[in-house]
Formats: structure tokens, C-alpha cells, sequence
């Protein structure tokens, strides 16, 4: 047997049959349904991204974003504002606070001594001096942890509060709920 096709004996030639083009218009349609559907996947999540600059506040999202009105942020230093029901479930409950102008803070509604362990409900109280103050009365602490308008600790507590990332523009104030910053635990040096 030699290398050139003349030297092949005719049983093993291919016949007229295998000749015929591919219908390569079915490939050309598939293609084409696949750019079309990546296209309406990517028009669809585009749309879901910028959702938040469409609705009226107070409004949740898609994305566990919640749009709220510049005016429902409390004053620099005035006590938190509670944001609950019926706008988020009582997991997702925050307190939104001001401690310094353009400072908008989401606080968790509920905190725990460490991160997983039993969670207790963070209310409002006034310090000594009238300056507002979130506290956590957890019933197994000694101390009542208490907190400032930033989520720090005053006393009583090793971590401060866990808070939620939030983007503030001229005519709205968005919470990312889907986004909680996790307080880190400060432990004291030997």
C-alpha cells in the first residue's frame, strides 16, 4: 500500500455520499439562539442592577436592597431610627443612624457577644450625658453591653455592632441587606 490516493484500492475510497456539504444552517441557528439568550440574560441582570434608581422609596429590591428617602435618615447625632416591619422581616431589622454628617450608618437590630452565638434585640437609650445610645440586654452578661452611633462598643461588650453596607446619593439612601459587615471581636492582650 502506498501513501498516495492513487495507490488505494477502490473498496476503500469514500463514496459520492460523504461529499454532500454539511448543513451548516443548523449550526448557524444554534449559535444564534445562544447569543440570543446570553443577551437576554445580561439585559435582565442589568436591569435587576440598576432597579434601586427606578422605584420610589421606601421600596426592597431585588437583591435585598432596600431604597429609602434621604429624609428618613435621623439628624446628625438625634437618636436612631428604626427601620422593621413591614419594610424588612425582623432578621433583617436595623437601626439607621448619623453620627456625623454624609455618615449614614445601617446598625443590626440584633446583636450576640460572638459571631453565631444567641442573638438579643439592640434597643435605644440615652447615656448620663443625653447623647443617644444603642444597648443590648442580653440576659447571660454582667454588664449591659451599650454601643455608640457608629456601632462601637462603649462598655459591656468585646464587638460591636454587625452592620449593613450603604450607599448614599441625592435623592435616595440604598441598605444592601444581602451585605453584612461582620463586627470583629477585640480580645484583650495576656
Amino acid at each position: 500500500m502506498g501513501t498516495r490516493f492513487q495507490d488505494q484500492p477502490p473498496d476503500q475510497w469514500a463514496g459520492p455520499e460523504s461529499l454532500d456539504p454539511t448543513p451548516v444552517w443548523k449550526q448557524y441557528l444554534l449559535v444564534a439562539l445562544l447569543l440570543f439568550a446570553g443577551l437576554v440574560v445580561i439585559v435582565v441582570i442589568s436591569l435587576l442592577a440598576v432597579a434601586p434608581q427606578f422605584v420610589r422609596p421606601p421600596a426592597l429590591v431585588a437583591g435585598e436592597r432596600l431604597v429609602l428617602s434621604p429624609s428618613d435618615a435621623p439628624a446628625v447625632g438625634a437618636p436612631p431610627k428604626r427601620i422593621g416591619a413591614p419594610l424588612v422581616d425582623d432578621a433583617h431589622a436595623f437601626w439607621l443612624t448619623q453620627p456625623a454628617k454624609g455618615d449614614l450608618r445601617a446598625l443590626r437590630a440584633r446583636w450576640s457577644p460572638s459571631v453565631g452565638s444567641v442573638e438579643c434585640e439592640v434597643t435605644t437609650t440615652a447615656s448620663n450625658t443625653g447623647a443617644p445610645q444603642l444597648t443590648a440586654p442580653c440576659g447571660d452578661m454582667n454588664a449591659m453591653p451599650t454601643f455608640d452611633l457608629r456601632g462601637d462598643h462603649v462598655m459591656g461588650a468585646r464587638r460591636g455592632l454587625d452592620r449593613y453596607l450603604v450607599s448614599v446619593g441625592d435623592d435616595r439612601v440604598i441598605v444592601n441587606l444581602g451585605r453584612l459587615i461582620h463586627s470583629d471581636e477585640k480580645v484583650p492582650a495576656p
